[in-house]
């Protein structure tokens, strides 16, 4: 969709609103219906992305005459293409790279430039989050700027000691230093928030997880609980597109789970089901074309999905795979990520070697993934157990456990002073990962060199 708008070869040669050269002495007036010549859907797919990313933070000179205003967005340095795009789209800002913290940045600083582009995108497209409050004291110290000096010349004229105080107010109460919010900030904010389809792809893009636990896929969100309404809204949202999409998901429905981080004071938003995984997630976000790097992200969790989905897993060669995307992707994909022995993303060609075999499950039987996998396990003598061998790194050249191999997954469990029904030898079987950095768990004999 997004090559319709032919965003990575846009260049934009004119500002987004042309404002008098005069003092302004509304905001509001300027509230403009149309952004020219830059694609809707690239400012929504924008405002996601700052909602998830930006900071809007003002400046008062240490000799209280007058005050600077900044828009930023601070990414890993790896990701500095995405806000040369950015800077060159709109046409504002410059992009810098802090060497020392690992991480680029996209500032705009002019102000010139934040009244007749960044504003007015704002304004015409508000940010969801509470960063909306944010916008509107930055706003409105801008305006209080506007009303005390001469706009578009080179003459300043002194703040007054009255109008700095307000602006260290409205300065006070953004970012980090809005510690609550009241009911009736709340409630306007809940009745006013809007998800579309381009804003979620640039929250995503920023906030978003396509993430493992155990080599399982999922995918997740997570905020701040002062925005767990904007958590629930976007759960609405896709909730609203599998209804529909008409997608049938067996017995499962599209369960979506949240857990607050009592440390942080974070939500997590989950979805976990491999079904509405495979279903949902996975067709919306391959209809959009992702601007920064987790595309990389998404395509391999997209197939790791499928691996899932279709029961491929449940093959050594399968189960390689995942365990090579898990640690390929997200925070191992950087290049400042200092891994001894880091895991190459899997091949192409073994990624298709691996698809073109007989799928293990039956997808089109309509059951659902917890169905077919058990089903799955049933038919392989699951109930009575698998073989699996056990290797110990700290026995002389590698030697299996005593009793190795154990024909079930709990005499293993036992043998290693475990619970028999524990799920450690399920969670690393075949994967190369060792338990507890000792215990190698296969399902076929290795041999020394591949412990």
């Amino acid at each position: 969709m997004w090559a319709n708008f032919a965003l990575f070869n846009f260049v934009n040669n004119s500002k987004l609103i042309n404002l008098p050269d005069n003092s302004v002495k509304s905001l509001s007036s300027h509230n403009i219906k149309s952004l020219p010549d830059v694609p809707k859907q690239f400012l929504q797919w924008f405002v996601g992305f700052v909602d998830a990313e930006g900071c809007f933070s003002i400046y008062p000179n240490r000799n209280g005459t007058s005050v600077s205003f900044e828009f930023r967005i601070n990414l890993h340095i790896d990701d500095i293409g995405v806000l040369k795009k950015i800077a060159k789209i709109l046409d504002v800002g410059v992009v810098r790279i802090n060497k020392d913290r690992n991480s680029a940045v996209f500032s705009v600083k002019k102000f010139n430039d934040i009244v007749r582009v960044i504003l007015p995108i704002f304004q015409e497209f508000p940010l969801q989050t509470t960063k909306y409050l944010d916008f509107t004291c930055f706003s409105e110290a801008i305006l209080i700027k506007l009303n005390s000096e001469s706009f578009g010349t080179k003459k300043i004229v002194r703040i007054s000691e009255t109008d700095l105080i307000k602006i260290k107010n409205l300065r006070a109460n953004m970012n980090s230093g809005r510690l609550t919010i009241d009911k009736e900030q709340l409630d306007n904010l809940t009745k006013r928030v809007y998800i579309n389809v381009w804003w979620l792809l640039g929250f995503v893009e920023g906030e978003g997880t396509f993430g493992y636990k155990h080599l399982v896929p999922y995918f997740q969100i997570g905020q701040h609980k002062k925005n767990l309404f904007v958590l629930n809204a976007i759960e609405s949202f896709l909730l609203k597109l599998t209804k529909e999409s008409h997608n049938t998901l067996g017995n499962q429905t599209f369960n979506v789970h949240y857990a607050l981080n009592k440390k942080t004071n974070v939500y997590s938003m989950t979805v976990v089901s491999i079904d509405t995984l495979y279903s949902n997630i996975v067709p919306y976000f391959q209809s959009m074309s992702f601007l920064t790097r987790k595309a990389l992200d998404f395509h391999y969790w997209a197939i790791s999905v499928k691996i899932h989905k279709f029961g491929y897993y449940y093959l050594p060669e399968g189960k390689k795979i995942a365990l090579q995307i898990s640690s390929g992707t997200n925070k191992y994909r950087y290049t400042t990520t200092n891994i001894a022995n880091k895991i190459e993303l899997p091949s192409e060609d073994s990624i298709s070697k691996l698809l073109a075999q007989p799928a293990p499950f039956d997808i089109a039987s309509g059951l659902s993934h917890f169905e077919l996998a058990r089903k799955f396990t049933i038919s392989k003598g699951g109930r009575n157990g698998f073989t699996v061998h056990i290797y110990d790194r700290e026995s002389k050249r590698g030697k299996e456990l005593i009793g190795s191999p154990f024909s079930t997954y709990g005499a293993g469990h036992v043998a290693l002073g475990l619970r028999a029904g524990s799920r450690v030898i399920g969670r690393y079987i075949d994967t190369g990962k060792a338990y507890k950095g000792r215990y190698i768990f296969s399902s076929i004999p290795i041999s020394v060199n591949e412990i």
